[in-house]
């Protein structure tokens, strides 16, 4: 039994391995990228935020994973600053109903959740090019688990914003779908780990 584990444990990491050599091989860096954006719910979005990266992330699919998870989480951590902004603002206001503040503090409790999640997504990836077997396996599935709930997060978020409650509101609610849209492009990219 213990060595039927073993053998899986070792084909499980020379396949890992050597999909990631191959990709190497075949594509220059901005290539690898839009070819693997291409698997993305957003493309586009996709491209146009990790394409930058494409020298340091060579094609390493990991590495691109990682990069998109740090790119969404630089776009959610102003967002908590604004929403908590807005949220005083609009508990100061004389026409702000309790509704709006309340769908405010909801939501920075969810993009702060959000945020959380995405980091330790990330940080559960850092280092996986060096493990094999079930501990790979694990991590990718942690780190599948965690994007998922942080995209529930942030539409339950972008719903939250769906009150006509403001010209300044509805443009953070906009920016918090841009966010979702890059956490579910992080995830697809995570996925695309399990079948490489």
């Amino acid at each position: 039994m213990a060595s039927t584990a073993l053998f899986f444990s070792i084909l499980t990491s020379l396949l890992f391995t050597s999909s990631m050599a191959i990709t190497s091989s075949d594509q220059n860096p901005t290539s690898y990228i839009r070819s693997s954006c291409s698997r993305t719910l957003y493309p586009g979005l996709c491209c146009a935020s990790l394409c930058p990266f494409a020298a340091r992330v060579g094609s390493d699919p990991v590495l691109l994973a990682r990069f998109a998870m740090n790119v969404t989480i630089s776009r959610l951590k102003p967002l908590s600053v604004k929403i908590s902004s807005l949220r005083r603002r609009a508990s100061l206001g004389p026409s702000s109903g309790g509704v709006v503040t309340s769908a405010m503090k909801d939501c920075g409790g969810l993009i702060n959740d959000a945020t959380d999640l995405v980091k330790k997504s990330e940080k559960e990836l850092t280092g996986l090019e060096g493990m094999v077997g079930s501990e790979v396996t694990w991590r990718i599935a942690n780190a599948q688990t965690w994007l998922s709930a942080a995209i529930t997060d942030e539409g339950t978020c972008t719903d939250e914003f769906g009150n006509g409650a403001g010209e300044e509101v509805e443009q953070v609610g906009k920016k918090v779908k841009r966010a979702e849209q890059l956490t579910s492009n992080a995830l697809a990219l995570v996925n695309c780990l399990v079948n490489s």
